[in-house]
């Protein structure tokens, strides 16, 4: 995949916020999940398909059902390590 996911935040003239990743076909989705929610949805909606799209390596017209329950599935596993802290136990080994 050539396209790499880049996050861009700016304010319109009007004031708006606005996203974009750098692909057409995103941007139109953040275009239209801008017109509908608060900010932060937007920015939370942008930032989570830079994961995916960094996670993921298919143009966005590509990805099937499939791609999003193996990403999800991924993210749900637990991580192990000298800097994850566990939450659901506070963290004791």
């Amino acid at each position: 995949m050539a396209w790499q996911p880049q996050l861009v935040r700016r304010v319109d003239a009007a004031g708006n916020p606005v996203a974009s990743l750098g692909h057409a076909l995103v941007d139109d989705y953040l275009e239209f999940v801008a017109a509908r929610c608060r900010p932060n949805t937007l920015l939370a909606a942008a930032y989570d398909l830079k994961v995916f799209f960094s996670v993921v390596p298919k143009e966005p017209a590509d990805v099937v059902t499939a791609d999003i329950f193996a990403f999800i599935t991924a993210q749900k596993k637990p991580r192990r390590g000298p800097k994850v802290v566990r939450l659901e136990d506070d963290g004791a080994i």
